[in-house]
């Protein structure tokens, strides 16, 4: 085996792989500005500094840079959601600083999300079309997988009550993506408080928090 031919491939899908990064980089940043509708391959490609052939070497048309978009941003934004190095040991504290980062991951790409919410990332109404209702339901699949995973490890710690059936997952989803939604219209969020908000909310639920009394009241 000759190596120097080996590693011919290779390299052509490295090259390969640092175009098709620099496309979904900047078509993020063009629909942002121009919206989904207002962009062109062409505005995608001069922000890449690319040829407009090289975007379309990779995509045939403005819907799948939009489709592999969505499926890349929202691949990052469940992994905001997974353990990481240093996070705190205690259930609620772990899952509060998960779902800060998730919350922080949004609003470093806010006006993306923006237009992305607008084609079902966040279980909204889904662009037309079969393909793009089969990308969609695989993306609330996964997002539900994740949720789902994250109430069994606080009924796991003690901290969640073991219900029947989804409803504990449909609620924190819901509650999620509520959260996710109303910090694209705010400009000024902070994400620690909702972080803190949502997990209380899931935890706790709406009662009003009573203060501790040494003893009961006669």
């Amino acid at each position: 085996m000759n190596p120097a031919s080996d590693r011919l491939p290779r390299r052509r899908d490295e090259a390969r792989a640092l175009f098709r990064n620099a496309i979904v980089d900047a078509a993020e940043a063009v629909f942002a500005e121009r919206g989904f509708h207002g962009a062109r391959i062409q505005d995608i490609a001069m922000r890449a500094r690319i040829a407009v052939g090289t975007v379309y070497n990779h995509f045939e048309h403005k819907d799948e840079v939009l489709a592999a978009l969505l499926e890349e941003r929202s691949e990052e934004l469940l992994a905001q959601l997974a353990p990481a190095p240093g996070d705190p040991r205690a259930f609620a504290a772990r899952l509060t600083t998960r779902v800060g980062r998730m919350l922080g991951y949004v609003q470093k790409h806010r006006a993306f999300f923006a237009i992305a919410s607008e084609h079902g990332l966040f279980a909204g109404v889904a662009a037309p079309g079969a393909r793009a209702a089969s990308r969609r339901l695989r993306r609330v699949e996964k997002f539900r997988a994740v949720f789902r995973a994250l109430v069994e490890e606080g009924i796991a710690a003690g901290e969640v009550e073991a219900l029947r059936g989804d409803a504990l997952v449909s609620f924190f989803s819901g509650t999620m993506r509520a959260f996710v939604l109303s910090s694209l219209a705010d400009k000024e969020v902070d994400v620690e408080e909702q972080a803190r908000m949502v997990v209380d909310l899931f935890l706790h639920g709406a009662a009003k928090r009573r203060a501790k009394r040494g003893s009961r009241s006669r």
